[in-house]
Order: structure tokens, then C-alpha cells, then sequence
């Protein structure tokens, strides 16, 4: 499952290089040539909101979200057909609880929100309130501060999952470009079949 602890620093140490080599060359490209850069980047993802976060780009906090992404996918322990992890949860009371205490039928979501960084449990508490003002059509819980399941599933920044009686049925690729809502809808059609 897990890297052995030399070979986990080795590889993390191969993607500081690769991703210090994305953000300069990333840097020096939106010097250079700026709308070239837009123009790629909205070709990608129409939807991105260049405006609002363009200027975030190859910037030093993105520098380290993006090798914090590429860190915990080295030690992605989840694979499908596996044993979903039962990772600690809390729900909005403040109860806390695991994972699997919420499987159910399928559900998906309609929309995305856009939630700011938690400092503590009360702030993810409260972004966790936005989610339900959208009415979802699932329970909703909060990984602890400690990001169990956002770990355990290699779900940074998003990752869809389908899960059932603690089995992975659908493991999605990571977010938000490369992950596809449709085939999580197929999956629960499938099993709704």
C-alpha cells in the first residue's frame, strides 16, 4: 500500500523539482506571454474563472498547494473494487462519526461552491452550512482538521468517489479538470438499474 519511508522522500523530492520546474516555467510563460497563457488555460477548463484567479497562477502559495496535491497522491491508498477507508467525519451538530455510518443510495451533486481555507473546525463547520443552503441530496459531514479521508482518498483539491457496503465502486480522477460528473450519474444509474 504505502511507500517505504526512503522511497516515499526520494519520490516526494522528484516532485518538488518537477513542480518548482512547472511554476518557473509557468511564471516566466505568463511573463512573456500572457494572453497566450489565458488563452490555453481557459481552453482547458471554459469555466475557469481566469479573472478571479488568473493572477494566482505560479504564484508562491500556488507553488505550495500544488506540491501538497502531488505529496498526498504518492500515498493515494484507495483503488477501485478496494476497501473504502473509514475515515473520521463530523457531522454539522459537531458529532463526530466515520465515513460508512453514510453510505447510501447514489445521490450526486448539482453545483460546486467556492469555500475559503478552514482554520478550525468551526470554519469548515460553517462552509459546510453554504453546501447545505443548496439543498443537497445527501448527508453532509466535515473530514476532521486533521484531513483523514481528504488523505486516505488522495482528494485534493476534489475527487469524486462512489462507494457502497465499504467498497470503492468508481475512484474519479483527480480535480477539477480531469474529473468527469457523468460517469459518477452512470455508475449510480447503474446501480439503481
Amino acid at each position: 500500500m504505502g511507500l517505504p519511508w526512503a522511497g516515499l522522500w526520494l519520490k516526494r523530492l522528484w516532485v518538488l523539482l518537477q513542480v518548482a520546474l512547472h511554476v518557473a516555467m509557468g511564471k516566466v510563460l505568463l511573463t512573456l506571454f500572457p494572453g497566450r497563457v489565458k488563452k490555453n488555460i481557459l481552453a482547458q477548463n471554459p469555466h475557469f474563472a481566469y479573472d478571479m484567479w488568473g493572477s494566482t497562477l505560479f504564484s508562491i502559495p500556488y507553488f505550495w498547494f500544488i506540491l501538497k496535491v502531488h505529496w498526498q497522491r504518492l500515498e493515494d491508498k484507495t483503488e477501485e473494487g478496494g476497501l473504502a477507508p473509514n475515515c473520521p467525519v463530523v457531522h454539522l451538530s459537531g458529532q463526530r462519526s466515520n465515513i460508512w455510518d453514510f453510505m447510501q443510495d447514489g445521490w450526486a451533486f448539482k453545483n460546486n461552491v467556492a469555500i475559503r481555507n478552514h482554520r478550525n473546525l468551526q470554519d469548515r463547520l460553517q462552509a459546510a452550512h453554504l453546501l447545505l443552503d443548496r439543498s443537497p441530496q445527501c448527508p453532509v459531514v466535515v473530514d476532521t482538521m486533521q484531513n483523514v479521508s481528504s488523505q486516505l482518498y488522495a482528494a485534493l483539491p476534489e475527487r469524486l468517489y462512489v462507494l457502497q457496503e465499504g467498497r470503492i465502486l468508481y475512484k474519479g480522477k483527480p480535480g477539477p479538470w480531469n474529473y468527469h460528473p457523468e460517469e459518477v450519474r452512470a455508475v449510480l444509474e447503474k446501480l439503481n438499474s
